[in-house]
């Protein structure tokens, strides 16, 4: 029950901003998806900046074994949070259409998650350690090329509406 209601207000606060001439260009879902993920995405923002600069006072953590990169660790931890905002939002939100069910949807969105989770890792390896770029502003480029990709993959093949002919 409070999912359910969790759900109807967001949908309803998302809504409010699906003005007319949006309506005209953008389809409702979309638009619904866009919105969410643009919230997601904000989010993410707020906790790798909070991560980084707070949490990891932007130092490399030494896990004896392996020393991890401030960059990529405040990565991981802002990871691990919006995986399970983002596939709540994406289906209860933006797909909630969606004639695929269950754990399907989810295996499909963590694969989805995972193709990301490479373009992350590999983009802030090349922007920050090997080309000398500041952290936050490569993750906010980073993040357009995995948006882009994100709601293609998420349309068409985790949170599928249709079949194709």
């Amino acid at each position: 029950m409070y999912f359910c209601t969790m759900r109807r207000i967001i949908t309803r606060f998302v809504d409010l901003f699906y003005i007319k001439p949006l309506r005209r260009i953008i389809p409702q879902e979309t638009f619904r998806y866009a919105f969410a993920g643009g919230l997601n995405l904000l989010f993410n923002m707020v906790l790798y900046w909070f991560c980084f600069n707070y949490v990891l006072d932007k130092r490399d953590t030494d896990f004896g074994v392996v020393v991890v990169s401030a960059p990529i660790l405040a990565f991981l931890i802002t990871f691990v949070v919006t995986f399970f905002t983002g596939f709540y939002l994406a289906r209860n939100i933006a797909f909630g259409k969606s004639e695929v069910h269950g754990a399907k949807q989810l295996f499909r969105y963590a694969q989805v998650v995972a193709v990301n989770v490479g373009i992350n890792y590999f983009g802030l390896k090349l922007l920050v350690e090997v080309l000398g770029f500041y952290p936050s502003p490569s993750y906010a480029a980073i993040q357009v090329v995995t948006t882009v990709f994100s709601y293609l993959a998420q349309r068409f093949y985790t949170f599928r509406t249709h079949r194709c002919s």
